[in-house]
């Protein structure tokens, strides 16, 4: 069980040492920043069109 965990390990630091493995982790990083970007922009678009939304109804509300 030792000699299979050592193995597992020696497996996991090469690939991490490799180019492709250090890519791989960049690449979620940036897919990772991308999405958090892309749900601030959605969030704030919908505030905004939450807000004219209310703006509207109050003006409907004053005059009707």
């Amino acid at each position: 069980m030792k000699k299979i965990f050592k193995k597992l390990k020696i497996i996991v630091n090469n690939y991490f040492k490799d180019n492709f493995g250090g890519n791989l982790i960049e690449y979620a990083l940036l897919i990772g920043f991308a999405l958090f970007v892309f749900f601030l922009i959605v969030g704030i678009i919908t505030s905004i069109l939450d807000w004219t939304l209310g703006l509207s109804n109050d003006f409907f509300n004053l005059f009707g």
